[in-house]
């Protein structure tokens, strides 16, 4: 990565000028803690908003089999391919299917396009194929065209081209030789075109000029590749890949590894190699599109390689989404594991060692890691879990017995629950907890795996993201609350050997999941805060966690009221239906409302309704009343209070959790916060008076009259300062992490002992507010910079500024002068 660099000669005057910081951080360089997991960050791969057909697979045609359909279970059609003729030519196409008079190129191509073609040389006609949401011409840029054809009667040229969208430019063009073939069968035509300028949406055609007829199927266009490799991958985007410098790559999935619906759209290993036109590609149901798999098993292994990551395998269970093969008949799926195995590590001379070298990899890939299933060991039989553990030990028997150097990771609980366990005797060695939650929940686990049994398996963070409060994209609280987190888990290495952030990609087209660290489109890229995390947390590991002493975080940084000067009251419902009445004026904000008289209802079902009353309360102290009655539905109703806008509001929560308890939750910048709860239930069909009384931060709440809460809205303890430090031994450098989560700016003096620094540096991402993104617009909103830093004796002044994360390297001192450089 290039950082933006800053060179500060004479340090900060502001700490120059300043007579003591206002957090202190004591670090003693010889109190050790547990080294540290040279494999704790790594990455994990999923085929999610098309990461790979559309993303990161640098394939730029789209739908090149002919066998993509709207949706699963639908016939295929020419979808991103389209005609033109101009009269008097003529140009039909229509998907054609394998007979005895129209043999398809083999039998794992379902579809062939069959063109009818009447044109001339002055009056030519076109075969046009959009790309993913556009193709990404640039000028002087070589792509490389293959396609299979079959020719009936068919007299005439064909060209190949990059044009404009509306055909009026071309930006490249290449006469196809040989064509057509003398052969009946099916040709393999190649040929490169070279564009002659720019243009993200343009459009690749076949230009026809003869007479006939003309079968096509396999049509492929690349770009040049990461690392240059064949069938390889989009530069850019692999490029996003290699900056993170991974330890390890866990693919391909993720729910894409199970399928939906049926077995055949699971990932199946064995149809994803070879020759691209001898894949059959499946059904990605699971996130709403077909994928060609030419992103498959042997690219996966090659990408982990290119990247300097060891490869991380999960393999099926028998379980996909809707069915399973019941536990005690999984052998073919065991015999599948193990085939992939020896596929990755075995030798030439073994069955599928010999098929790897035959793909262009003599050498084992060396994969170390397996986990068996995904998500797969819920306590809910529903949710693709079936005998897990009985599942678990016919591979791991299998697997050990053959490969006993292997690593088996195991699934726990990876949904509603904090603190999930491995409910066996059964051994295993890493497993694999799942979190997407809020960023003070993250924050809020930087002592998590502080408790954690010391004897048992190591764990495997195989998936996290916030996922509540990150924004729209991707903010800049949500980057911190998973950077505390991630230093936590540095904390505890002894405990946590490996930690990958999820998912990856998203193309802004088709966005199935948010957030996500790396966005793109045809032409362009960025990543977001969370991204740029993931990014300088490795860069800057070191080797064995250093003890840190730290005075009060939350010390210097000003409280500030939660209570708006102006707000507006109202209600809501949370999958319910319910009334209310008021004599206001209301708007509805969302949900499903109609209004009688003096009656509001709710009635549809939707999560988090809001209907607000229009007139705005202009003080912190306040009195309201409402009445409200349960009409159908597991829940209750709300009362909205203390409305901003639609992430900045608190409600009290009657009937909630399934109508067995009463809350009161805050909802700041998206995210959630419990202020207070109790057990409580509400009857269907029964009017309840409410009251509602606020005096500043202090909350009163009668259900009829019953006084329900008494209580004070809660600042969030995530939001201050966290620190940690780590000691690089290779390159005698401390390393001392420090997030502010705030939107306090602060200072901090780092007092150091057993260890005399020569010279500092820091590598700082910060926003101007926890709710900044970056976007394709502007990417580097939010990005690293550095600054030296001079130390003053044993100590070293940082500051903090609001919404930062803050990694300073500290270089000792030696007898040669050491050089603090700006990477």
């Amino acid at each position: 990565m290039t950082y933006k660099r800053m060179l500060l000669i004479a340090g900060f005057a502001a700490l120059a000028a300043s007579a003591q910081a206002q957090v202190t951080i004591d670090i003693d360089a010889q109190q050790r803690g547990p080294k540290v997991s040279p494999m704790l960050y790594g990455i994990f791969y999923e085929d999610i908003n098309h990461a790979a057909d559309g993303g990161l697979y640098a394939e730029l045609i789209r739908n090149r089999s002919f066998e993509d359909g709207p949706h699963y279970g639908a016939p295929a059609d020419m979808q991103g391919w389209s005609i033109y003729a101009a009269s008097p030519s003529l140009l039909t196409a229509k998907l054609i299917q394998p007979s005895k008079k129209t043999p398809l190129l083999n039998s794992v191509q379902h579809n062939a396009l069959e063109l009818n073609v009447k044109a001339s040389a002055s009056m030519p006609v076109c075969l046009v194929n959009e790309g993913y949401w556009g193709i990404n011409a640039v000028q002087g840029r070589s792509y490389r065209l293959s396609f299979w054809a079959r020719t009936l009667r068919y007299q005439g040229t064909v060209k190949a081209t990059l044009c404009s969208k509306d055909g009026s430019q071309i930006y490249a063009e290449s006469e196809i030789s040989s064509f057509p073939a003398k052969s009946k069968g099916w040709t393999k035509y190649e040929t490169s075109l070279i564009a002659n300028d720019n243009d993200p949406q343009a459009q690749f055609a076949f230009v026809f000029d003869g007479v006939g007829q003309v079968q096509l199927d396999v049509v492929s266009l690349f770009p040049p590749t990461f690392k240059n490799r064949q069938n390889g991958m989009r530069p850019d985007l692999a490029n996003m890949l290699w900056q993170l410098h991974p330890k390890f790559m866990r693919f391909p999935g993720g729910c894409f590894v199970e399928g939906q619906e049926s077995p055949d759209n699971a990932f199946r290993w064995e149809r994803t190699i070879g020759p691209i036109e001898e894949r059959e590609g499946h059904w990605n149901v699971n996130w709403g599109y077909r994928t060609t798999d030419g992103l498959g098993y042997h690219e996966y292994l090659q990408l982990a390689e290119d990247l300097g990551a060891k490869p991380l395998f999960v393999v099926n269970v028998g379980l996909w989404h809707g069915g399973m093969t019941p536990y005690d008949s999984i052998q073919s799926w065991i015999d599948e594991c193990m085939n992939a195995i020896e596929y990755a590590n075995g030798p030439v001379t073994s069955k599928y060692g010999a098929m790897r070298a035959k793909n262009g990899h003599p050498e084992p890939f060396g994969l170390e890691y397996l986990e068996v299933g995904n998500e797969n060991n819920q306590p809910d039989p529903r949710q693709q879990s079936d005998h897990y553990y009985e599942r678990y030990e016919q591979f791991y028997k299998a697997i050990h017995a053959k490969y006993p150097e292997m690593k088996i990771i195991g699934n726990v609980v990876a949904w509603g629950d904090d603190n999930p366990r491995w409910n066996s005797k059964l051994p295993v060695d890493l497993l694999d907890e799942h979190y997407y939650r809020s960023p003070d929940w993250f924050a809020g686990a930087f002592h998590k795996y502080d408790s954690y049994d010391r004897s048992g398996a190591k764990i495997y963070v195989g998936e996290y993201a916030v996922t509540n409060g990150f924004g729209n994209l991707g903010n800049m609280n949500a980057a911190l609350g998973e950077a505390v987190y991630m230093m936590g888990m540095e904390n505890n290495s002894d405990v946590v050997e490996l930690a990958s952030y999820a998912p990856i990609f998203v193309n802004e087209n088709d966005a199935r999941w948010r957030p996500d660290m790396i966005r793109f489109n045809s032409s362009r890229v960025m990543g977001t805060p969370s991204y740029y995390v993931q990014q300088i947390m490795p860069h800057h590991l070191g080797t064995q966690v250093v003890k840190v002493s730290q005075n009060n975080p939350y010390e210097g940084l000003i409280r500030k009221p939660l209570t708006p000067k102006q707000s507006r009251v109202g209600f809501g419902t949370w999958g319910t239906h319910a009334s209310f009445e008021t004599g206001k004026d209301v708007e509805y904000v969302y949900g499903d409302w109609q209004k009688d008289g003096n009656i509001v209802r709710q009635i549809g079902r939707k999560e988090a309704t809001i209907c607000l009353e229009k007139n705005i309360i202009d003080s912190d102290h306040y009195t309201c009343k409402f009445r409200a009655r349960k009409d159908g539905g597991g829940e209750g109703f709300l009362i909205i209070f203390n409305y901003v806008d639609d992430k900045n509001y608190c409600w009290l929560n009657f009937g909630g959790w399934g109508n067995s308890q009463h809350a009161i939750e805050q909802i700041s910048n998206g995210g959630k916060l419990l202020a207070d709860g109790k057990q409580g239930r509400v009857e269907q069909g029964r009017w309840y008076d409410i009251t509602l009384q606020v005096a500043g931060d202090s909350v009163k709440a009668w259900l009829d009259k019953e006084l329900v809460f008494d209580t004070v809205l809660k600042h969030d303890d995530t939001k201050g300062i966290f620190s940690s430090a780590t000691i690089d031994d290779t390159t005698n450098e401390l390393i001392v992490k420090i997030a502010n989560t705030s939107d306090a700016a602060t200072t901090t003096s780092l007092n150091l002992k057993n260890f005399t620094p020569e010279c500092a540096r820091v590598i700082r991402l910060v926003a101007n507010d926890g709710m900044e993104e970056n976007t394709l617009n502007t990417p580097t909103n939010i990005h690293p910079v550095e600054q030296l830093l001079s130390p003053e004796g044993s100590r070293v002044l940082v500051e903090l500024p609001a919404f930062s994360l803050n990694i300073v390297r500290i270089k000792a001192q030696n007898k040669q002068k050491s050089v603090c450089f700006i990477l």
